[in-house]
């Protein structure tokens, strides 16, 4: 054999051996989409989808017969859990629902998220939101997420330790922003429509007055009235509204008080990274502060 053919031959088994070994993953929302994306950036071999699309609320998801294909041929989906997307997800064996790696002690309760939009209850009543903590996703999620990784995929496992470490300190840094701005709150309130940002703004002790009363049913005029007494009797930080839910309780609200409301996205629609998503919450929260 002829030094050209052996190259050929050479070239043909590196390719074939780079190219036999596919990761399929699938993250059901965005924050865990943008988190696995740059854990396995320079990592080939591995596919990453995004079920849910940014601009769609996850509580009222149902997945589609093309989804039910996705799910079906990934090696890892990852989810959250704490009742947010376990209903249509129990037949799979390949999930890793990241929330309930967040110690139960840390978790709390709220008024909202008693039951989903298919009857299921979250589970023990917590706020499922637990992808909106930076703690949470230093200490628990993204570290999973890289064990995970390195358990299907060995090879590479050196990467995703770098990876982690990586997006540990990019959070770590946002978490030093918002201590300062919101350090020093305590007791002062803001208003949302969704309870979404539950556990960023419990870190500083700041209460939430929640535009629901449970999920996906308009606040009565009851409600409303009450909202707006409680925040005028107490230091309001803002008025926030998430892009996927219905503002008319937020605009109504924002009239009475004569404060513009802000967009808070939970989901991080515009986002390239998970700091950018809170680099974004930042902004939002910050201009409220400013009375902008």
């Amino acid at each position: 054999m002829d030094f050209k053919k052996l190259l050929i031959c050479a070239v043909t088994v590196v390719m074939f051996f780079g190219s036999a070994f596919a990761l399929n993953i699938v993250a059901t929302i965005n924050p865990y989409y943008l988190i696995v994306k740059d854990m396995v950036k320079d990592v080939s071999g591995v596919s990453v989808s995004l079920l849910i699309k940014p601009g769609s609320d996850p509580h009222t998801f149902s997945p589609s017969v093309s989804d039910v294909k996705l799910l079906a041929k990934a090696d890892i989906i990852f989810a959250n859990g704490l009742g947010l997307d376990n209903a249509y997800l129990k037949n799979y064996k390949s999930v890793v629902y990241l929330g309930e790696y967040i110690p139960k002690d840390k978790l709390s309760k709220d008024e909202v998220h008693v039951e989903d939009e298919h009857g299921e209850e979250y589970e023990e009543g917590y706020n499922p939101h637990v992808w909106l903590s930076p703690e949470f996703l230093a200490k628990y999620i993204v570290p999973k997420i890289r064990d995970e990784l390195s358990k299907k995929d060995a090879r590479n496992a050196e990467r995703y330790k770098i990876h982690t470490k990586e997006i540990i300190t990019s959070l770590t840094n946002i978490s030093s922003k918002f201590d300062k701005l919101l350090s020093g709150r305590k007791n002062a309130v803001v208003i949302l429509d969704h309870p979404s940002y539950f556990y960023l703004f419990k870190r500083y002790n700041i209460d939430i007055l929640s535009v629901e009363e449970g999920h996906g049913k308009q606040p009565s005029a009851k409600h409303i009235k009450e909202i707006v007494e409680e925040a005028k009797k107490n230091k309001l930080i803002g008025i926030f509204v998430g892009p996927q839910f219905n503002k008319s309780g937020i605009e109504t609200i924002s009239k009475e008080l004569k404060r513009n409301y802000k967009i808070l996205d939970p989901i991080g629609a515009k986002a390239k990274s998970i700091t950018e998503l809170f680099e974004s919450a930042y902004v939002s929260i910050k201009e409220a502060l400013d009375g902008k």
